[in-house]
């Protein structure tokens, strides 16, 4: 009798993490297609093809199913970054390669610049901290000597997303200029390609970037350089 109770206690709670896959999976195909303001939990609960009952029971309400959502993708990124070659071409075409080809994930995050109003974004604590972990790894990498001393790593980090996610962002503009989709694998091939190229290159650049002053200097006010070619400019239209 007991043999028989565990056996179905298991079989129930494989059944429910089917179910819950299944609600995942049609939710983030939802959310990816309407944003999170716009998905509306009886269309996720047909994708999956169960009751709205179920949904509740699994997940409680939409942003929790959302969070979970956002969770499982934080967790994926973190497993990409621990996997992060240790030279900054290889880590450049990475992100590309990891992040820049999940079409869901890059859907889901336009959806949100558009509906978030600049308001606090959901799970933004552990997004935050990813982030700090990226740039971490960068600082490491430029105590190693791969990226030039001065750089200034999160303006760094910020073109390194750009470079990944562009494609995937506006592909019409990669069908218009390279005649190719983005999701195209001999785009996506080339694409890593290049940015191992641009990354290498970068990486031996000879000359550091200058470190930037501390003290921010008004950019509507001349540099010193100029200031003195403009007295040049003038002393010479005295003598004239």
């Amino acid at each position: 009798m007991k043999v028989h109770l565990v056996t179905v206690r298991r079989t129930t709670v494989r059944n429910l993490n089917r179910t819950r896959e299944k609600i995942l999976a049609a939710a983030l195909a939802e959310f990816s297609a309407r944003g999170f303001a716009g998905a509306r939990v009886d269309a996720i609960a047909r994708r999956a093809r169960v009751n709205k009952r179920m949904l509740y029971y699994c997940f409680g309400a939409k942003q929790e199913l959302y969070r979970e959502i956002l969770r499982r993708k934080i967790a994926e990124r973190a497993e990409f970054l621990a996997s992060t070659p240790d030279d900054f071409a290889g880590m450049l075409a990475h992100i590309y390669l990891s992040g820049g080809t999940d079409i869901d994930f890059v859907r889901l995050m336009e959806w949100e610049a558009i509906d978030s109003g600049g308001r606090k974004c959901i799970a933004e604590a552990e997004r935050r901290a990813l982030f700090e972990k990226a740039v971490a790894r960068l600082r490491l990498l430029q105590r190693r000597g791969s990226i030039p001393r001065g750089v200034n790593l999160t303006q760094l980090f910020i073109s390194m997303i750009s470079l990944a996610l562009f494609p995937l962002v506006m592909p019409q503009v990669i069908r218009l200029i390279h005649g190719m989709e983005p999701t195209d694998r001999r785009f996506m091939r080339q694409r890593a390609s290049f940015l191992r190229w641009l990354g290498d290159r970068l990486a031996k650049s000879a000359e550091p970037v200058p470190i930037e002053s501390r003290r921010r200097r008004d950019p509507m006010t001349p540099s010193p350089a100029a200031h003195h070619r403009r007295r040049s400019f003038k002393r010479r239209g005295q003598l004239a």
